[in-house]
């Protein structure tokens, strides 16, 4: 498996700040070039689960890191993005951060998220009157793969948790074994 300083050391505008395997950090430039990068270095560290979670996982990050990069950062050079991934025997946590102002969750009418459930595209009269590209189910995406999504008061941080042992908000206990 490679390792983050050696799938990012050619690249300056991908800073790592750790690089522990259950740990690593980086902070990149808001460039859809490097999300894609890093979006492919993650994917690389979940080699060892089904493909089909592996898969969920790696959209998680694509969608997350992307609305960092285009809603928060706004594709401004001076602006950039953190990504924290842990990774345990049971759970995966990506933290991502970026400088914007953050958002509300519920004003987010160009985000499918929001939609009423008679009108399940409604979201998209909204972007197309913002003058927004095509999209806009992000966030409901990770929704569905989430065990957890928590946003910080401000809308400029998520935390995203996965339990890998089936575990899930649920009523499960993420500390408690499976019975046999």
């Amino acid at each position: 498996m490679v390792s983050p300083r050696e799938a990012f050391g050619e690249s300056p505008e991908i800073e790592v700040r750790s690089a522990a395997p259950g740990w690593i950090s980086i902070h990149t430039a808001p460039e859809v070039e490097c999300k894609d990068k890093v979006v492919r270095f993650f994917r690389s560290q979940l080699i060892d689960l089904p493909e089909d979670l592996r898969e969920k996982l790696g959209l998680a990050v694509d969608e997350l890191l992307g609305n960092a990069i285009e809603h928060g950062a706004k594709l401004a050079p001076k602006l950039g993005v953190d990504l924290t991934f842990i990774r345990t025997e049971r759970m995966v946590l990506i933290h991502v951060k970026d400088a914007g102002p953050g958002f509300s969750m519920n004003e987010v009418a160009h985000a499918a998220v929001n939609n009423p459930p008679e009108e399940p595209l409604r979201h998209i009269e909204f972007r197309s009157q913002l003058g927004m590209r095509p999209g806009g189910f992000g966030i409901m995406l990770v929704k569905q793969v989430a065990d957890e999504l928590v946003y910080n008061e401000q809308g400029n941080e998520v935390i995203f948790l996965k339990y890998l042992d089936g575990a899930s908000r649920a009523g499960s206990d993420p500390r408690s074994k499976p019975r046999a």
